[in-house]
């Protein structure tokens, strides 16, 4: 692309000023950079730039002073532009002199300058197209323009709930602090490339992080339809830019038409591929693959034609973008040492406070790329939609290469990758045990044949505008809006009909008519009148012509690791070593068994998987390999108990710090195991403050201690999963809750001209949304990428709360739903903070003076699997995703039968058939059922207590409970179970509530039990 497709992304960038409303409202600090620019007398310099001042109150004379032009003069300037103009020229334009016929000519309006006049256009257009919808409205439906004083910023997703920002920017040093660190970044890029692309990507990257950096407070776009960012409206105006690049000016009418394509990259299948796993590493690499193939992919799209084009997930606050962008630009030679560690100080400041990750290379392990990617593409001359699928595909293959062939086998070859493995630091040599890299390269023979094929979906605009227009009328629009309005409509409604209509329909055809082919392992040819069948798949020491894969079951396995008592077969190491001619290998098979597992039939996808994290393990990451790790992870992190020193206990030191705990490998018996932890382990009473704190007990006793520091068998599975994510994915939120934000906007002035209009605006706007969406707001690219910015900034959270709070391991965080792994001894607090990341009190999060709304008013349900180290993963995996679905179905009926759904947790066990529900909106909940765990864990509550309440009391509070009734009968009845337990200082708080999912009905007393029944026991 040229040197003015990412100028004009720049000036898109900067068309607004960041500090819009303060500007506009005359808060504190609306003159700060124009003293600022007094200070460093350049008002006349400025001045001398602007071609025509004819938007000014008194010509450029006065620059620096007036903030709006003469009231009546059709050219005159609002004040929030004048700050713009000025912003755009210290920043850049009086940085970048060659430019000057470009961008800043089009900022300081040339006069007869027909390129600037189309740019300017083009700018305006793609802020139009970007616009949110109430915006919209506002805007080009019913011209309502002035600016309303309004200080509040609601949460898009659930317009009640709000937040007061203050609009003035109390330190002036923050902004100085600001103005001064962007522009000597931009110099120094300067001085060293004149590449405009490179330019683009370094402010795309640094603009929104460095202004919550230096402390400046969140601003709206608009006050009058408060739900988005300047930022977000900012950045998708960039990306609008994209569809008005190549746009035509229609006749009778200002603007460009839209011209591009939207494009959606999909891997179907993607449970049956993450699912497969036996060990915590399988699970972790099938998530992470998938999610680097999608992240490569759209990384060869962005250094084509920049960040923007990505909408879901989001280049914003992405620290794989943040490590692939700064060490392109390095490499570029656009950035030197110091400034790329200006930048990532930055980055990696705003990531660490919202991960607790203070460097956004250790990133590179976290599966954080969904298995599907949307973005708006230009169409550029000669261009169509079957060239840009080839090409999209062409980019796919690349990165599938990467990520399956060339990273697992050590074996570097393409640009490509040699960009990803120098971004992360990723160790590239093959490993120091060459029979794993022959069997690695063994599996690579198949990478062709197993290959993962992509679902590839392109949308071009040219061919869909009458089909809009069509579906406009079949709606009745045009009774309700006038000829022209319909127009303006049509490019408005484009993005919503591709993305909330058409796309969904695109998918059915393709499922309908083309079934993604599966890897074909045999071919059949005729013999006489018989079909002889021959596999295409070598079987190493096969004992038969094949076998299923026993890590995944779903491909052949191509290695039979045979196994003789503990070790490999005599045969196996025979195979293998044919492997390896001419060489000694038999000092590698013991840390072979590491990595595959004696007894393991394994086929080449899962060989694979196992290389991947056999490659990144010798990387400076920490990936846990087995189930044992996370089962252990808190016992060796926090407790890190004091091995005793006697020759029987050696053997308990050695294996618990082992690169990974094979517990029934080394100690066999779990009661032996047991015995030897209770013998030779013992607690430092450093350690027990933290502990403490952790399971939120008054005091430590003997028991506890002896609870804790013993034999752990079990670990958890989490899937978490947004309830009616779709519904928020589609921007269905009923446009009459955005109505109600009016009483807000016209405050003690309702009399007004410019209040009644507003009102009228939105009345308007609720009609039309009845017409086309079913009164639901239209999905728009600002709302998009407000969703896509809000669920990256949950799963940093997420992060925070599995990896650095709890000790576990996520397998997948996409901001929405949720894989991970935890110990036991942290299960709760897990649940309890997945769910406060994405259901916050207020409706916000918080990073320095920057709120970020949560996607509200959903939450999430949760399935729970604890399972035992030696159970088989993947039935376990499979088992807890079953629930999941159960969970969703859950109603809960209140005392006066209002009803709540979804929005809850299920908990199992691998060793139990016993299932609890509980309410995930309420905590009290989870934390009652922790406190009776760690009562019972202190030898306080006895174990029994569930059988005492399910055998003696269940039946009665059954019947009560079912009538809604009769709570203090029941608190009674459960107060006398737990004081026969010596429970007494349980305290035992509930709401009479019942649940029903399909046909299983329950109570939340007999849940709460059933829940102490799962925990009891699992340390």
């Amino acid at each position: 692309m040229d040197d003015d497709f990412f100028l004009y992304k720049i000036y898109a960038l900067f068309h607004d000023p960041p500090h819009k409303m303060t500007v506009g409202m005359v808060r504190r600090g609306h003159d700060f950079f124009r003293e600022f620019i007094k200070n460093q007398k350049l008002c006349n310099y400025f001045a001398s730039k602007i071609y025509d001042c004819s938007g000014f109150s008194n010509g450029c004379k006065d620059i620096c002073e007036t903030k709006k032009g003469k009231r009546g003069d059709q050219r005159r300037l609002k004040a929030h532009e004048v700050e713009a103009l000025l912003f755009l020229m210290y920043l850049l334009c009086s940085v970048l002199e060659r430019t000057k016929d470009t961008i800043c000519s089009i900022a300081l309006q040339p006069p007869h300058n027909s390129n600037a006049e189309k740019a300017k256009d083009m700018v305006h257009s793609a802020d139009v197209y970007a616009s949110e919808f109430n915006r919209w409205v506002l805007n080009y439906l019913t011209n309502n323009r002035k600016m309303v004083k309004y200080s509040g910023f609601h949460n898009i997703f659930e317009p009640t709930l709000s937040k007061t920002l203050n609009y003035d920017i109390k330190n002036e040093n923050d902004f100085e602090d600001f103005v001064l660190k962007f522009r000597s970044i931009i110099d120094k890029l300067s001085s060293l490339s004149s590449d405009i692309k490179y330019l683009y990507f370094l402010i795309y990257t640094i603009y929104e992080p460095l202004w919550i950096y230096h402390n400046l407070p969140v601003e709206v776009e608009d006050s009058r339809a408060p739900y988005f960012t300047i930022f977000d409206h900012l950045y998708a105006t960039a990306s609008m830019i994209n569809w008005t690049y190549y746009g035509t000016r229609p006749q009778n009418r200002s603007g460009i038409e839209p011209k591009g394509f939207y494009v959606v990259i999909d891997i179907p299948g993607v449970q049956e591929i993450v699912n497969s796993a036996r060990k915590a590493g399988d699970y972790w690499a099938g998530s992470w693959m998938l999610s680097m193939i999608i992240w490569l992919t759209v990384w060869q799209l962005i250094k084509e034609y920049g960040p923007d084009v990505l909408l879901a997930p989001t280049a914003r606050f992405n620290p794989l973008y943040y490590a692939m962008v700064l060490s392109y630009l390095k490499n570029k030679g656009a950035i030197d040492d110091d400034t790329k560690s200006e930048v990532e100080n930055v980055l990696n400041t705003i990531l660490g406070e919202l991960s607790g990750i203070y460097d956004y290379k250790q990133f590179i392990k976290e599966a954080i790329i969904p298995a599907t990617a949307s973005l708006v593409l230009p169409k550029e001359p000669d261009s169509c939609s079957i060239k840009l699928e080839q090409k999209v595909l062409e980019y796919y293959r690349n990165a599938y290469n990467c990520i399956l062939k060339e990273i697992p086998s050590g074996q570097i070859t393409t640009e490509l990758c040699n960009e990803f493995i120098s971004a992360f630091g990723i160790n590239s040599q093959q490993g120091n045990n060459e029979l794993i890299d022959v069997i690695i390269n063994e599996a690579e023979k198949y990478v062709d044949k197993v290959l993962i094929r992509p679902a590839i979906y392109v949308v071009d605009i040219d061919e869909i505008k009458e089909e809009v227009n069509e579906d406009l009328k079949e709606k009745g629009v045009d009774k309700i809006l006038n000829c022209n309005d319909i127009n303006i409509l049509e490019n408005q409604y484009l993005f919503h009909y591709i993305t909330t209509k058409l796309y969904r329909k695109m998918v059915k055809d393709r499922y309908k008519t083309e079934i993604l082919p599966k890897p074909q392992w045999f071919t059949s040819r005729k013999m006489g009148s018989s079909y002889v069948v021959n596999r295409d798949f070598n079987y190493i020491n096969g004992r038969r012509d094949w076998e299923y894969c026993t890590v995944c079951g779903n491909e052949p396995a191509i290695i039979n690791f045979g196994k003789e008592d503990d070790d490999y077969s005599e045969s196996t190491k025979e195979e293998l070593s044919k492997l390896v001619p001419n060489q000694n290998v038999n000092n590698l098979f013991d840390d072979l068994k590491v990595w595959f597992k004696p007894g393991e039939k394994v086929g080449p996808l899962c060989i694979i998987k196992r290389g991947l994290y056999y490659r990144l393990h010798n990387s400076p990451l920490k990936v846990f390999r087995s189930t044992d790790d996370i089962a252990y992870s808190y016992y060796k992190e926090v407790l890190q108990p004091i091995i005793k020193d006697a020759k029987e206990c050696e053997e308990l030191k050695d294996l618990l710090y082992e690169d990974e705990i094979n517990i029934y490998e080394k100690l066999g018996n779990p009661i032996k195991a047991r015995k030897l932890f209770s013998k030779c382990t013992e607690l430092d009473d450093k350690t027990l403050g933290c502990v403490q704190k952790d399971y939120e007990l008054d005091e430590v006793n003997k028991a506890f201690k002896n609870a804790i520091k013993g034999y752990r068998e079990f670990y958890a599975i989490i899937k978490a999963d947004v309830d009616d994510m779709t519904e928020s994915a589609r921007a269905e939120i009923e446009a009459e809750k955005y109505f109600e934000v009016i009483s807000g906007l016209l405050g003690l002035k309702s009399n007004s001209y410019t209040h009644k209009s507003l009102a009228c605006s939105y009345v308007k706007m609720i009609t039309i949304t009845n017409s086309i969406s079913n009164g639901y707001i239209l999905m728009t690219p600002t709302y998009r990428v407000a969703l896509s910015a809000a669920m990256m900034i949950t799963l940093l959270r997420d992060i925070k709360t599995v990896e650095v709070e709890n000790h576990g391991q996520i397998i997948y965080a996409g901001g929405d739903d949720v894989v991970t792994l935890v110990p036991i001894d942290r299960l709760i607090d897990t649940i309890i903070d997945l769910e406060e990341n994405f259901v916050s009190e207020d409706g916000f999060f918080k990073a320095r003076n920057w709120y970020i709304p949560s996607i509200s008013p959903h939450g999430r349900s949760m399935s729970v699997r604890i399972t035992n180290i030696a159970d088989f993963m993947t039935n376990e995996i499979q088992k807890a995703t079953e629930l999941l679905s159960k969970v969703k179905k859950v109603k809960w009926y209140l005392e006066d039968r209002t009803v709540k759904e979804k929005f809850s947790v299920i908990i199992s066990s691998s060793r139990s058939s016993y299932e609890s529900i509980l309410p995930m909106w309420d905590f009290k909940y989870l934390r009652l059922l922790k406190s009776m765990w760690t009562l019972n864990l202190s030898n306080v509550l006895s174990s029994s207590v569930f059988e005492d309440y399910e055998e003696g009391f269940k039946e009665l509070i059954d019947d009560e409970m079912s009538k809604g009734k009769n709570s203090e009968l029941i608190e009674k009845l459960i107060n006398y179970v737990l004081a026969r337990n010596n429970g007494k200082g349980v305290n035992f708080e509930f709401d009479t509530m019942t649940l029903e999912t399909g046909e299983y009905k329950s109570n939340i007393v007999d849940e709460i039990f059933k829940g102490f029944r799962l925990m009891r026991g699992t340390l």
